[in-house]
């Protein structure tokens, strides 16, 4: 196990730990927090915001609630810095990048920004 897997690891422990104690669906299963997919992604995010309220209505549309509207990279690039910029600016920078989320590149950062988006 190398010092990246078992950062990778510690994350998505976290991650299963702080948001499986405010969402119960989508499953928080290891394999798909550890090369999450977009659609997974945009359910946990939904369900946040159904659960908590965050991010706001003033930032996340009833288009953006509709995983159906995000076909192409640029479209989810998109949504995803809307979020991000939302809970980097209650929790600070995040060193996530949309585009390495959508290619499923970087899941440590992925799950550092779902952790921040737990908090």
């Amino acid at each position: 196990l190398s010092m990246a897997d078992a950062a990778l690891d510690a994350a998505v422990a976290e991650t299963q730990r702080l948001l499986g104690a405010q969402i119960q669906k989508p499953k928080l299963t290891e394999p798909l927090l550890k090369k999450p997919p977009f659609r997974f992604l945009h359910d946990i995010i939904s369900e946040v915001h159904r659960a908590k309220g965050f991010p706001g209505p003033d930032i996340l549309t009833e288009f953006d609630l509709d995983s159906n509207n995000f076909k192409d990279k640029d479209s989810k690039v998109a949504y995803l810095n809307k979020v991000i910029g939302a809970v980097a600016a209650v929790c600070g920078p995040l060193s996530v990048k949309p585009l390495k989320i959508v290619a499923g590149l970087e899941p440590e950062h992925t799950n550092a920004f779902l952790i921040a988006l737990a908090r």
